[in-house]
């Protein structure tokens, strides 16, 4: 099992790729290219939907005590 991250970093996560972000600023940021990239195709564009459905836990952990913060698009 992965080691857990030092207190507020990697707390966000790029859905298209996967990155860890420390701010939601830096991942904001990454996203623009990035999903625009995974969406140019009709595969990435069906795993971007998943992906951005699916709440992850903090660096994809199975807990549920700290909840991850992925991507900056809003439902």
């Amino acid at each position: 099992m992965p080691t857990e991250a030092g207190p507020d970093t990697n707390r966000f996560r790029c859905n298209a790729c996967g990155r860890y972000f420390n701010t939601q600023q830096e991942l904001a940021a990454h996203e623009i290219e990035c999903r625009t990239a995974k969406a140019s195709t009709g595969t990435g564009r069906h795993i971007l939907e998943e992906q951005d459905s699916e709440p992850h836990m903090r660096n994809d952990a199975e807990s549920k005590k700290h909840p991850f913060q992925h991507g900056t698009k809003q439902t």
